[in-house]
């Protein structure tokens, strides 16, 4: 799965509801899975959204630079304060780190 340096790293952000028992392999390896599919999705769609802004700055084209700018607020505002993904009694919290 991960480096073990890595997956001490990643242990250590995985909240458990179950006493502190140790999660099986198969549920980290969910929640890496989901981890690294939300980070993606935000990524995609932020650098997409950049680029889509600044083609409409290019044409002069204000609609779409107001639509486009709606909804890179909107997706900015929804990872703002972060995601919490869980599985099975385990979460882990993400951060965006938005500037």
């Amino acid at each position: 799965m991960l480096h073990p340096t890595h997956e001490q790293h990643f242990m250590k952000k995985v909240k458990s509801a179950k006493n502190g028992r140790r999660p099986s392999r198969q549920v980290l390896q969910s929640l890496y899975a989901q981890m690294t599919m939300e980070y993606s999705v935000f990524h995609f769609n932020k650098d997409r959204l950049q680029r889509m802004i600044d083609d409409s700055l290019d044409c002069k084209d204000p609609e779409s630079f107001q639509e486009l700018t709606k909804e890179y607020n909107a997706l900015i505002g929804e990872y703002r304060h972060g995601k919490i993904i869980s599985e099975q009694g385990y979460e882990i919290e993400l951060d965006f780190k938005i500037k």
